[in-house]
């Protein structure tokens, strides 16, 4: 099953922020991003996942502040 560790990030093109995406066979995308300006923590810059305690997802055109790992395991659970 597809979970967190499965995703892999990449600078946020808006800078000092990281940005993941992934598309379910339903076509379904899910983003998660973490850094400066964005609804995680730490809300700095940052370049690498570990250094994030929770994150921002948009997910079914909703967007979800300060999620943590957990919670975004749940939307994979919930959509494969």
């Amino acid at each position: 099953m597809t979970s967190f560790k499965n995703l892999v990030f990449i600078d946020h093109p808006i800078g000092g922020g990281i940005m993941a995406k992934y598309r379910f066979d339903s076509g379904d995308t899910l983003s998660v991003v973490a850094g400066a300006g964005l609804y995680s923590t730490p809300n700095s810059p940052i370049s690498k996942p570990e250094d994030v305690v929770s994150f921002e997802v948009m997910f079914d055109g909703e967007v979800k502040g300060w999620q943590s790992r957990d919670e975004i395991d749940e939307i994979f659970k919930n959509n494969q």
